[in-house]
């Protein structure tokens, strides 16, 4: 009923029309109207300019005696207050004036409203409050078993649920305890007061959750009715402003207390907030308690115990008829089934307070306030944060550009995907959605991998990161029989959401075999630089590896600050890390782990196994390329080129590899082929460990028989790069018997092989200078004499 007196004042009104100077009349419209307010005409305009003017007009058509009225008209200074803040610090200042946002304080307070510093407007907290009444429940009642009050406390504490909401634990517990009364635990102090102020406020060493085992405050062993009024304090509209995660707490405590013969339901109301309270229920009352009543969805195999609850309590339908069997538009869905079609609320419902915006969802535009510009902006869709009016939750709104039909394909992919993935806790869920008008509703993120690049250079955040992309990547990619595939994996589509990393925007996912459209599918899809490379030849036939190029990729943005670029190889320092991207991050997509299993086993074995050096790796390694079969050679050898600088792995183990079959795989590998080769010939001239005339020798003829081998084959860039090599070890050591191997094969050499020698041997005249002898010999080529005589000339006094 209304109030003889406005609730909010003028005072408060007037100081949000002031700021109204700076703001543009269509955002002024766009949010009166978000919240159903239309323009009333004025007979007597106040002063000021038409944005204050227009402002007017709207606040005239508020009933400010009016609870919904009012309330609705809160929100509207909310929006209208973020969106003067933003503005401010994006052309340089610091957001809204600290003077005026006193001076709006001041009045919402002697209103009775607090504004906080995320410019919430929300009720203030008094010293005396509505209390939900427990007359059917005798002080005594002890039907709350200890299970169930085990399970709640676990179910609350695995959700980080603040049990003092929004205020401080003191205030909190002065709504329910005489805490000066209660003894403390601690000797220092005289009262419980006192001893919580010391542990959790000043060294900070008691659990977050401490409250539920303390004896003192009886809530694990207590009368139930204790239990049953913490709780409804927990979720009073004075200790908690977020209304969507107080509903879903209450659902949750219903769930559970029901067990034991109570419901705990709304009982009373504060400025159109409901105050949950407990009652004992009746014969009647009690069928109908939601444990037994039949639920559509059936929680996955091994699913927790909070999982079990989360889907019956949050995983009904939302309200509304049943789905229409037809689709949309008209058409047959894409799913390969005449007449299909997916409604939000047909999706599993996620966990959290974004299950009360899918529950309510029915794929109306107007249900949503958006803001007025952008988050972001792609090739073919828009995203908005917005407000779900109902609940009051912040989400993202994403609106497609383009109405061809493949950006319409895409969204309904996006909505077909979350039947399988929304309740998982690393998929971004959809909430609600309209294909036919092109838009769906998701929750709003803190940030993407992008803008925690820095933190994700430290182990342990980045194999958060990849867990959580190969969990929910594993069900995707299990889904059905071939499973979904999902293409794009990249940064700015990893998202920070309630305290965990979520893959999203499925836009570009492959259907399951069976459930394609492949004259739907490009056939390049993904993103430059993290797409695997078949997905720019056969996009239609990828495979999971696709997926597991994506996260290796992601792994290098993060490790080396550098953006991937397309058929470029990019891996981190030496270290576990660069052995893990080089395996995901092949070119061929069978030499890549091929499953999420496989590349977790990989992470699980180098990052969490003994520390082998490099040679230590490479020798076991060379164990497989012995066999000769191509794959274990050509893993060997890009090995050897990831870690340059590790002579022990060069002079000790690479040259103990067959060199025909090493120069066959270099010459598959011609990028891996000019490091290995240039590194093995630094190892001449820097030695860092003592090298042996042992180690030199053979070093020089396996380079000499790499180099003949390139040569028979007409591989010129390494017959180039090879022989180079060769000859710096030669003018460095000096070896007879290798000399005499070399002398004889520049006898055979004719042609292109003879050319490009003869300019190795020019550029190392101590190397040429060896080969004098040769000088007198017909079948020298005139190239290699002239290299040779010129090196030999510079040799003399």
């Amino acid at each position: 009923m209304a109030a003889d007196r406005p609730i909010v004042s003028r005072a408060a009104r007037n100081a949000v029309r002031r700021m109204m100077s700076n703001l543009y009349i269509a955002a002024i419209d766009e949010y009166w109207e978000s919240e159903n307010f239309a323009r009333r005409e004025i007979t007597t305009p106040r002063h000021g300019g038409a944005r204050q003017q227009t402002f007017d007009t709207y606040e005239a058509s508020v009933d400010w005696t009016d609870q919904e009225h009012t309330r609705r008209a809160l929100r509207v200074f909310e929006t209208l207050l973020r969106r003067l803040d933003r503005d401010s610090r994006k052309h340089g200042a610091n957001g809204i004036e600290p003077a005026e946002l006193e001076e709006l304080r001041e009045a919402l307070n002697r209103d009775g409203y607090l504004l906080n510093q995320d410019l919430r407007i929300q009720p203030a907290p008094t010293a005396a409050s509505p209390e939900p009444q427990h007359t059917s429940i005798p002080s005594d009642a002890r039907d709350i078993t200890h299970v169930t009050r085990k399970r709640l406390f676990q179910h609350l504490t695995s959700r980080k649920v603040r049990w003092f909401g929004d205020l401080e634990e003191i205030a909190f517990l002065r709504r329910l305890y005489p805490l000066e009364e209660l003894p403390s635990s601690d000797d220092r102090f005289t009262d419980a007061e006192g001893d919580i102020t010391q542990h959790r406020y000043n060294n900070y060493d008691w659990e977050d959750d401490w409250i539920y085992t303390d004896d003192r405050f009886a809530l694990n062993n207590g009368p139930d009715l204790v239990l049953l009024q913490f709780l409804s304090q927990m979720v009073h509209p004075e200790v908690r402003s977020d209304d969507a995660e107080a509903a879903i707490l209450s659902e949750l405590v219903d769930s559970m207390v029901r067990r034991d013969g109570y419901a705990f339901v709304p009982v009373a109301h504060i400025s159109g907030y409901p105050v949950y309270g407990a009652h004992r229920l009746t014969g009647a009352d009690a069928d109908t308690a939601p444990h037994d009543a039949p639920s559509r969805y059936t929680p996955r195999p091994g699913a927790s115990d909070f999982e079990r609850i989360a889907t019956a309590v949050w995983g009904r339908p939302g309200a509304g008829s049943e789905p229409d069997q037809s689709s949309p538009d008209g058409r047959e869905a894409e799913t390969g089934v005449p007449g299909q079609d997916t409604r939000p609320s047909d999706l599993p419902a996620p966990l959290g307070p974004y299950a009360a915006v899918q529950g309510v969802a029915r794929g109306q535009r107007k249900d949503y306030a958006l803001e007025r510009l952008p988050m972001k902006v792609g090739g073919q869709a828009q995203v908005f944060e917005a407000t779900h009016k109902a609940t009051g939750v912040r989400v993202a709104f994403k609106r497609r550009l383009s109405w061809r039909d493949t950006p319409t394909a895409r969204m309904r992919r996006e909505i077909e995907v979350a039947q399988d993935l929304n309740s998982h806790p690393n998929y971004v869920p959809v909430l609600d959605a309209n294909p036919v008008e092109g838009w769906l509703v998701m929750p709003l993120a803190q940030c993407t991998a992008e803008d925690r690049r820095e933190q994700l250079k430290e182990t342990t955040e980045l194999a958060d990161l990849v867990n959580a992309l190969l969990d929910v990547l594993e069900v995707a990619h299990n889904a059905h029989a071939d499973g979904w595939i999902h293409r794009d994996v990249k940064p700015s589509n990893i998202f920070y959401l309630d305290g965990r990393w979520r893959l999203g925007d499925w836009g570009v996912v492959r259907r399951p075999r069976g459930q394609t459209t492949s004259d739907r599918t490009r056939a390049e899809v993904g993103t430059d630089g993290f797409a695997a490379p078949e997905l720019f030849i056969n996009a239609h036939d990828a495979t999971p590896a696709a997926d597991i190029y994506g996260v290796g990729r992601v792994m290098a943005w993060a490790l080396t600050g550098d953006i991937p670029v397309m058929t470029q190889r990019l891996l981190p320092s030496a270290g576990p890390w660069r052995e893990i991207v080089r395996a995901a991050t092949a070119r061929d997509p069978r030499s890549r782990p091929q499953t999420t299993a496989d590349l977790r086993q990989l992470m699980q074995d180098k990052l969490t196994g003994p520390v082998l050096t490099p040679a230590e790796q490479g020798q076991a390694l060379l164990s497989a390329a012995h066999s000769g079969h191509p794959e274990p050679v050509q893993t060997f050898l890009s090995f050897t080129a990831d870690h340059p600088e590790d002579q022990d792995l060069y002079v000790g183990v690479l040259t103990q590899l067959l060199p025909e079959r090493a120069a066959e795989g270099l010459m598959r590998l011609p990028a891996e082929s000019e490091v290995l080769v240039e590194a093995l010939s630094s190892h001449a001239a820097a030695p860092q460990r003592r090298i042996q005339y042992a180690d030199a020798h053979r070093a020089i003829l396996w380079l000499h028989r790499v180099s003949a081998f390139a040569a028979s084959a007409g591989s010129w860039d390494l017959l180039d790069e090879a022989a180079r090599a060769m000859c710096v070890w030669d003018s460095i050591w000096d070896q007879y018997r290798p000399r005499d191997v070399i002398a004889a094969w520049l006898l055979t050499l004719h042609g292109a092989a003879a050319v490009l020698v003869a300019s190795a041997l020019q550029d190392h005249p101590d190397s040429a200078v060896h080969f004098r002898d040769l000088l007198d010999k017909q079948a020298l080529a005139p190239q290699l004499r002239t290299a040779i005589s010129t090196g030999a000339s510079t040799q003399r006094p």
